[in-house]
């Protein structure tokens, strides 16, 4: 009883201490106005065109403000000053529907006369949906705001040169909750005040001791499939990078939950809060590891909506239980938590053959990747809509270097160091699946993808055209294997019998993982802006951030970056909360594994015994038994070399070699193994290492 009245002692003393107001001041010049086909465009450094569809389209900004430690944002106060008239007379261009990536036109124009014959000022609130949400601990005030007064009926245009936004908190029991998932280091941290507008506000939250033990990686597996994990923890502990495999059946019987998904997430907060993990692996297809689906309704056209739109983001964002009034919509605005703490990710595979697949790709990418390839990124784009015309091409180019495009500033892949490859659709060319496979098959580092898909299609390929024959050459030795971030629909329904995303990350080659849309992908229409378009900017600019303390170089980590530097934006006005950035949010997921490492450079060093810049190369001569592996070490050291088949069963073991400092060449015969796919792994106390091998 004692230690419960010092606890709470404690939350009220945090509470008194910090209660208060939180207020920011936003200055805005130089409004540009530009035309098209009749209409006016007004743009304003730091903000995004937006509105209620067939109203006019405003440009808003983002607020993303860090409140005291145990309070909620209970109103948002906008006072504006020096308001600025723009000379002339102008007609706001009406904001159009945001739109499935996969739906067709009905090539309708929306405008409501209604509020353009409007004689008072627009909008009648310059504010967006006030949302607090928790990250890593930190509550945070979400919103958006105009700065531009618009009269309709007189085309009278003014601007505010001056916002100031007061966020109104009070103690709130969720928000002293959050408390409990405040980060022990540094990388949360680095997330948190890479969102915040006010980061001094950092200073009033409390330190939390370092943890006594921890760990990186959680894996969650059945306990039929853990030991086909043996590789994938043996090199992520070899780099020191501890990871640890919890099974399902495990967590079933000591966790605590209504049904499977919450005593797993249950078990994660656990072990984020004991052991700071940072990533979560669900080892398996729905079967194994069951997934919880959100509900969104989006107003485009006649309506939207969805009850069950598979979303790991449930294990990602670990704030509040998703479901507070108990009904069957989960992730209703109010029950969400748009900020997630950790990156979680799904090795979808259904047997082991496809784990052991996935597990050689992960370790292969990451461990013995193919030279020069890592700075060869592949953008791939279709035609999506019309009218008004829009092409997926001018969504990628915004990965291309640094943009302040759309009012948020995001870091690109940088061209001047960087072969990127395109392959456009054009009015005058749309490509075929042929050209897709030849230039995949030259190799690529990263393909990113603007088009149309579904359930067993994307990228103008079928799910039978996703074979190991198909994409031969993007097998680990001749070229890397690749990764994949895509705006099409439906393409990572996980849900689904083997969609063509976990085709495409199950088979023996090519992908070893991506960013893919269990529902709907959205795109604004006619714009270069929209909600997977948003996203995916935000996860490249978390991949090649120019700071290494806010970089994001693991898979899972980039993506739940691109959602924490989304989420002001899904209150936006025009987005009918909840909408189109909401779904995006709940249905892009990871599929592959998220703890990977992406390459963006070449790489340059190698692990444990093995010298700098070191490759353990294979060299089958088809005139020979014998296939020649050679590797490089810097120490005299003793260790083996095995030869196992696809399902990990030793086929040839040699045993008490001798590596000696520098260039060692190993024969082995391979006389008695048929045709086929195996591995050849080399042992040492100090490191192992493993390389595919084709026999033809």
């Amino acid at each position: 009883m004692k230690i419960r009245i010092t606890i709470l002692i404690l939350v009220a003393t945090i509470n008194t201490l910090f209660a208060g107001d939180v207020e920011k001041t936003y200055s805005f010049s130089s409004p540009l106005v530009t035309s098209k086909d009749g209409y006016n465009f007004i743009q304003l450094d730091h903000t995004l065109l937006s509105g209620i569809t067939g109203e006019p389209a405003l440009p808003y900004h983002q607020i993303a403000l860090l409140l005291p430690p145990g309070e909620s944002a209970t109103e948002l106060r906008f006072t504006g000053e020096d308001l600025t008239l723009i000379p002339g007379k102008f007609l706001l261009y009406p904001q159009q529907p945001v739109q499935p990536v996969s739906k067709g036109s009905d090539n309708r124009f929306r405008k409501n006369d209604q509020i353009y014959h409007l004689n008072a000022n627009y909008p009648l609130q310059q504010t967006g949906t006030l949302i607090t949400a928790f990250l890593n601990g930190y509550s945070f005030a979400l919103s958006t705001f105009t700065p531009v007064v618009y009269n309709p009926a007189t085309g009278s245009l003014s601007y505010y040169k001056k916002v100031t936004i007061r966020v109104v908190t009070q103690p709130d029991p969720k928000a002293t909750s959050a408390l409990a998932l405040l980060p022990s280091g540094k990388k949360a941290l680095h997330r948190v005040l890479a969102l915040a507008q006010n980061p001094s506000n950092t200073a009033l939250y409390p330190s939390k001791s370092p943890l006594k033990s921890s760990y990186e990686i959680l894996i969650i597996t059945p306990q039929q499939f853990q030991d086909g994990y043996t590789d994938l923890v043996n090199y992520y502990n070899s780099v020191d990078r501890p990871t640890q495999i919890a099974t399902t059946e495990m967590i079933n019987s000591v966790a605590t939950g209504q049904d499977q998904p919450e005593k797993i997430r249950n078990y994660i907060i656990q072990e984020y809060q004991t052991n700071g993990i940072e990533h979560v692996i669900l080892g398996g297809d729905i079967e194994h590891v069951p997934y919880r689906g959100f509900y969104c309704y989006a107003i485009s056209g006649g309506g939207y909506e969805d009850f069950n739109i598979p979303a790991d983001l449930y294990y990602s964002a670990l704030d509040g239980n998703w479901n507070t009034n108990g009904d069957n919509k989960w992730g209703e605005p109010g029950e969400d938590d748009l900020l997630p703490e950790l990156s979680v990710g799904r090795m979808s595979f259904s047997t082991s053959q496809e784990l052991a697949n996935m597990v050689h790709k992960s370790v292969g990418y990451q461990d013995n990747p193919v030279d020069e390839e890592m700075k060869h990124p592949f953008l791939v784009s279709e035609f999506l809509y019309d009218p008004p015309m829009t092409w997926g091409s001018d969504y990628l180019e915004l990965l291309i270097d640094d943009h302040n495009d759309n009012g948020y500033f995001t870091h690109g892949i940088p061209s001047l160091v960087n072969t990127i490859d395109s392959l456009y659709d054009s009015p005058s060319f749309s490509w075929g699946t042929t050209k897709l496979l030849n230039e995949i098959n030259k190799g690529k580092s990263f393909i990113h993808h603007s088009g149309h898909s579904n359930s067993n299609y994307m990228m103008r390929l079928y799910n039978w055209d996703i074979t190991n024959q198909n994409f031969s050459k993007v097998d680990g030795i001749q070229h890397n294997y690749q990764l994949m971030y895509t705006h099409g629909c439906i393409c990572g329904a996980f849900d689904d019998n083997d969609c063509i995303s976990e085709k495409a990350t199950t088979i023996s080659n090519w992908l070893v993982g991506g960013i893919f849309n269990s529902r709907y992908g959205w795109f604004n229409q006619g714009e270069t802006e929209g909600p997977s378009a948003h996203l995916h900017r935000e996860f490249i600019s978390a991949l090649y951030h120019s700071d290494p303390d806010s970089a994001c170089p693991y898979l899972g980590a980039a993506h739940t970056m691109s959602k924490i530097k989304t989420a002001p934006w899904v209150g936006l006005p025009g987005e009918f909360e909840p909408g189109a950035q909401r779904w995006c949010f709940y249905d892009c997921n990871v599929l592959g594994d998220p703890a990977l490492k992406v390459w963006i450079d070449n790489p340059s060093v190698g692990i444990g015994s093995l010298s700098q810049q070191t490759r353990i190369t294979l060299s089958p001569n088809p005139a020979t038994e014998f296939v020649n592996l050679s590797f490089d070490v810097q120490d005299e050291i003793n260790g083996s070399i095995t030869v196992f088949n696809a399902l990990g069963q030793e086929l040839i073991h040699m045993t008490g070699k001798e590596f000696i400092p520098g260039k060692n060449t190993v024969k082995i015969n391979i006389k008695s193994l048929p045709t086929g796919i195996y591995f050849v792994r080399i042992d040492t106390p100090e490191f192992s290492k493993v390389r595919k091998l084709m026999i033809k």
